[in-house]
Parts: structure tokens; C-alpha cells; sequence
């Protein structure tokens, strides 16, 4: 078995070998994934955290033998905040986003180890959810919709509710249709907590979208950019085009 770690500060994962594919998600410096096959310029891969598959670009990853992943897999991990950071080695300078894990002690470049964190860590616990959630979520407000997007420099709407929910050491699935099938459901509105996601469906009844419930009326999402919109049971109702923009279907509480 063959492993890799992305050492780059992010990088398209695509559907197919090609920059013209669509981009599915993307790949955090840090995380690492399982090697599946490989083409001339492309390698396929199954992402260690949640199981995502797809293609990336040879030369935007460390390859690293199977004792290397044991030992990074034993190394402490650093959770990056929504300040970021960087990585700093001799010249070379890193850029960590929020949502990056580093193993300090770990020799990304393949060359010599990254010596100095300079960044700002997140210290959030899972106790911490209800108090600290809209706190983390609210700082994305305003950040534009980019379709497989895990960053502040463009999310889609299932990458933030995963991301700000991997802040607290919550996993999720990388889509809304995988995360809706985990969680407990909250059978009424007014019993919506800080935190719990409502999921909303297609005319063919697909689960096709989610946001982050700020109270019991009001949701942040990711729809052209993430952006606070009030929710009833009818769905989120968008004031800029004065009208519903997605249909509700259920709400699930994952803490």
C-alpha cells in the first residue's frame, strides 16, 4: 500500500486525470491519503479523513513509504485557526489556512524538516461547540462559493459545514447526502440549537444543499457566497431576490 501527504497549501482533487475535470474537493497541506493508482501525470487517491476519491496532480504531494505514514500518524497534530499561518524553513514559506493539521516534526519537502510554526492555533474542544460555533462559522460570512472549496478563499456549501465541524474534532462526510445520513434529527423548529445543520432537497427530493443554524430562524450557508438568510419551514428565504431559495427537508444535530 502506498501513501502520500499533500505539501502544498491546498490543491484541487478532481473527478477525472485532467485540469479541465471538475474539481470535487481539495486536498489541505498536511493531509494525507492512500494511493490508489497512477498515470503519467496524475495520481488517484482515497483521503485518509473522510474516505473522498479522487484525482491529483503529480508534483503537488510528498509520497512517503508505509513506516513514514506510521510515524506521522503518531506525531501530534497542531490545528491551524482561522488567522493561519505559515511554515518556515530557511526560504521557503508555507501557507497554513484554517482547517490544516500539521505534524510539526514531520519533513514535508522531502528534504529537510519545517521548523518554525508561525500561526495562530485553535483550541476549540467539543464541549466548546454551542458556545463557540456561530463565533467560528460567522468569520466565513462573505467568503465567495467555489464548487469543491474547503477554505476561506472560496467553500462549497457542504466543505464548510464540514470544516467548521472538523474545528471541534466532529467528522463529517465530505457531501450533504453523506452527512444528512449521520446525526439525530430535531423533529421541530423551535427545537433547533446553535450549531445544528438543515439539510434542504431538489424537485427529485436529492439532498442538494446545507447550512449551519445560528438559532431556531436564522442559517449561514454557502449559496454565491456564504451569507446569513432566516429559515422557516417552508426553507431559506433569500432577501436580495425576495424569494425561497432552497426547499427544507430535515435538521440534524450531530452533538
Amino acid at each position: 500500500m502506498e501513501f502520500g501527504i499533500c505539501n502544498l497549501t491546498i490543491v484541487p482533487l478532481r473527478a477525472e486525470e485532467s485540469h479541465r475535470s471538475e474539481m470535487v474537493s481539495q486536498l489541505l497541506f498536511g493531509e494525507a491519503f492512500e494511493i490508489l493508482t497512477k498515470s503519467k501525470d496524475w495520481t488517484k487517491v482515497r483521503t485518509e479523513m473522510d474516505s473522498y476519491v479522487g484525482w491529483i496532480q503529480n508534483g503537488q504531494f510528498l509520497a512517503i513509504t508505509d513506516d513514514q505514514y506510521e510515524e506521522y500518524q503518531s506525531l501530534s497534530k497542531i490545528k491551524i485557526g482561522f488567522a493561519g499561518g505559515h511554515l518556515i524553513n530557511n526560504d521557503l514559506c508555507i501557507q497554513l489556512l484554517h482547517g490544516t493539521i500539521v505534524r510539526k516534526d514531520f519533513p514535508y519537502i522531502g528534504v529537510d524538516h519545517l521548523v518554525e510554526l508561525n500561526a495562530i492555533e485553535l483550541h476549540f474542544e467539543q464541549e466548546d461547540f454551542i458556545e463557540q460555533v456561530a463565533i467560528l462559522a460567522k468569520q466565513y460570512w462573505e467568503v465567495p462559493y467555489l464548487w469543491g472549496g474547503r477554505s476561506k478563499f472560496g467553500i462549497d456549501c457542504s466543505g464548510f459545514s464540514q470544516l467548521i465541524y472538523q474545528s471541534f474534532g466532529i467528522s463529517l462526510p465530505r457531501d450533504a447526502y453523506q452527512q444528512v445520513e449521520l446525526g439525530q434529527t430535531v423533529d421541530f423548529l423551535s427545537e433547533i440549537q446553535v450549531g445544528d445543520l438543515a439539510f434542504f432537497d431538489n424537485e427529485e427530493g436529492r439532498i442538494n444543499h446545507v447550512g449551519i443554524m445560528l438559532d431556531s430562524e436564522t442559517i449561514i450557508h454557502a449559496s454565491s457566497r456564504v451569507r446569513i438568510d432566516r429559515m422557516d419551514q417552508e426553507g431559506i428565504f433569500n432577501r436580495d431576490w425576495n424569494k425561497y431559495t432552497h426547499k427544507l427537508r430535515i435538521i440534524k444535530r450531530y452533538v
